[in-house]
């Protein structure tokens, strides 16, 4: 490979107690409790709007939320309050009610933020994270901060600053949970418009076009207040999540795989022969990525055994939820609640690094569990809060405990 040395003078746009680097689940939860606790806080995304699974990626249901308190209380009775909540298994949410909803949070809490703003490096002195490098419209730019959260998702922000990690199963990207395109239909038959697992019905079409189903438990999940619905079907399998490549031909997989169960729904199943397709998510749903090395790593047996912790975030309930590769059954299996600790989000041997969602430290297992996106925004909104008493107490966010902010649950 060649190189182009560059000799690079990067303007300091802005120095902030903390900086959030992906305005998903994670990182809105993150925000948000930074910034009310009186933080100077600042979240970039490199889509147009807060949410990220949540508004760009067309993810429902929202798993895991009933046990939660705290702000994913507060957002879930406001979406109450508007109509925008209940659906299917009645923990689903309407997007654009979701977004809008996090602008007006994020705005109320003094929180900035930046859309269409891409993250490019972090800014280490030895093992201190001093802050990151952005790009966006205005061009190449420096911001600074006491803390940095890394909610990206795929561990992008821990990984530049050069943090270990894991990945599938014994470091193998193949044994990778599968990924997912999302996508919306409209005009669903009557009999429909209470959510179902469809595979009998998809499984039909497919066999009659000749045409091997490449999952086994497609949902179809009506969205509230819309009339409009989301399918979680597509699944692709063994692509290297750290290959823009691969990530791309995911993508076009996934598309095609939407567009064949859509055709093949319309020409084989008097039901569905009005079937609107509305379009596909902006993002491709990856399960899992980078799992960072963290001071702390969730284990199986932590699951199994409901293990609390002394630096516990949020609780979980979810089950193991592994959707494996080769078109097999969905592996699930029941937990005891557990607690997620704030260690598990720090980066070992980092200092003013913190990891949320489901980049966080665990085993493969452990993560078929936490990665749902209630959990990924509690246990952000956790780490905020403890973010904010460390800087009010000049110590580091390893010494804080849970009684000294309060679990949100």
């Amino acid at each position: 490979m060649e190189f182009i040395k560059e000799n690079l003078e990067t303007p300091i746009k802005g120095e902030y107690d903390v900086i959030v680097v992906g305005a998903g689940p994670a990182g809105c939860g993150a925000a948000l409790a930074c910034a009310r606790s009186g933080l100077k806080t600042i979240i970039i995304d490199r889509f147009n709007c807060l949410g990220g699974a949540w508004a760009t990626g067309f993810m429902n249901p929202l798993f895991d939320e009933k046990n939660k308190g705290g702000m994913m209380r507060e957002i879930v009775d406001e979406l109450k309050a508007k109509s925008a909540w209940g659906g299917f298994w009645d923990i689903s949410f309407n997007y654009e009610y979701m977004k809008v909803l996090l602008e007006n949070k994020m705005t109320e809490a003094g929180a900035k933020f930046l859309f269409n703003t891409y993250f490019v490096k972090t800014l280490c002195d030895g093992d201190r994270i001093k802050g990151i490098i952005a790009e966006n419209i205005e061009g190449r730019f420096a911001l600074m901060a006491k803390y940095v959260f890394d909610c990206t998702g795929d561990g992008n922000v821990a990984a530049s600053a050069g943090c270990a990690f894991e990945t599938g199963e014994d470091g193998d990207y193949k044994t990778n949970q599968a990924m997912t395109l999302m996508f919306l239909v409209g005009n669903i038959p009557e009999k429909y418009k209470l959510g179902m697992n469809f595979f009998e019905k998809l499984n039909a079409v497919y066999e009659k076009g000749g045409k091997t189903i490449p999952f086994r438990m497609p949902y179809l999940i009506p969205v509230p207040n819309a009339r409009f619905g989301v399918v979680q079907f597509t699944h692709m399998y063994e692509y290297n999540p750290f290959s823009a490549e691969e990530v791309t031909a995911a993508t076009v997989e996934g598309r095609r795989q939407m567009m064949e169960a859509y055709e093949l729904l319309k020409k084989y199943d008097e039901e569905f022969k009005e079937l609107d397709l509305i379009g596909s998510a902006g993002v491709l749903g990856i399960r899992e990525s980078r799992r960072i090395i963290g001071e702390y790593r969730l284990s199986e047996d932590d699951l199994l055994e409901g293990r609390s912790f002394p630096d516990g975030l949020c609780t979980v309930t979810f089950n193991v939820d592994i959707h494996p590769k080769d078109n097999q059954a969905q592996k699930c299996r029941s937990v005891s609640p557990y607690q997620i600790p704030l260690r598990a989000l720090i980066p070992k041997g980092k200092y003013g690094l913190l990891t949320a969602g489901r980049c966080i430290s665990g085993s493969h297992v452990a993560h078929a569990s936490y990665r749902v996106t209630a959990n990924c925004f509690s246990m952000g909104e956790g780490a905020g809060y403890a973010v904010a008493k460390a800087i009010r107490d000049g110590v580091d966010v390893r010494e804080i405990r849970n009684s000294e902010f309060g679990i949100r649950n």
